[in-house]
């Protein structure tokens, strides 16, 4: 067996059979235990020959997944929303994202969604004046002692966040992408508490034991944030 195989088959296979995702250390790791002495470059060489071979997938700068299909949220779900602040606001930046979206992942689905609409912070109540005109139930911006008053889940909740700077670019449609949608999700357990946090982790573990997220993209929003995530290697171990 070449060093190549021995790498591809051993290592790689090992690493896909433990855990969902795995980072380049981890990689390194498990190429010198498996007495494979190699050069970062030879690792960088055999990595992008196995992502074009599909035996890994690219999961962002630094990290690695055995799984291929990126998460495919439901754009539908906020759509009603973006046309009627962008007929209302054409020129404002805004993305969108709702709890419904997730509900695929979810061991409990939410019956009740809340949509949640991020812009800039001299905007919201500019934007949640209008959207009320429209029928819609808005929060701008609520505390955690404020939030349970006002947050009612229903087709019509939405609550106004004002826009982070380090946050993920927006996706087509004005659509957050499902790394800022964790995130924010995991802010939103604290603050607001639509979501439990044991069941933020939950879903944490179902989307990324399923389906192929960036993981550096979620890191450094949450850092941004500073909120903790679970451990990406420790949170899809395949044996759990």
């Amino acid at each position: 067996m070449t060093a190549k195989q021995q790498f591809s088959d051993q290592v790689l296979g090992g690493l896909k059979v433990r855990s969902s995702y795995f980072s380049r250390d981890s990689i390194q790791a498990a190429a010198d235990k498996a007495g494979l002495a190699m050069k970062r470059s030879t690792l960088s060489v055999y990595l992008n020959q196995a992502v074009k071979q599909g035996l890994v997938h690219d999961a962002g700068r630094g990290w690695y997944s055995r799984l291929a299909e990126p998460v495919k949220l439901d754009l539908h779900t906020c759509a009603k929303l973006v046309r009627e602040v962008e007929k209302a606001f054409p020129l404002l930046d805004f993305s969108v994202w709702s709890t419904a979206q997730l509900n695929p992942w979810m061991h409990h689905l939410l019956a009740k969604p809340v949509h949640f609409l991020h812009a800039s912070r001299e905007a919201l109540e500019t934007v949640g004046e209008a959207l009320r005109d429209k029928g819609w139930e808005v929060a701008v911006h609520p505390g955690k002692r404020e939030a349970a008053k006002v947050i009612r889940p229903g087709e019509k909740m939405v609550v106004l966040r004002p826009t982070l700077a380090k946050q993920p670019p927006v996706q087509k449609g004005r659509q957050d992408s499902i790394e800022k949608i964790l995130v924010d999700l995991l802010a939103e357990s604290g603050r607001s508490g639509v979501v439990g946090r044991v069941e933020v982790e939950r879903l944490f573990s179902e989307v990324a034991s399923r389906n192929l997220v960036q993981v550096p993209v979620l890191q450094r929003y949450a850092q941004h944030r500073e909120v903790l995530i679970p451990d990406f290697e420790e949170l899809t171990n395949a044996g759990k």
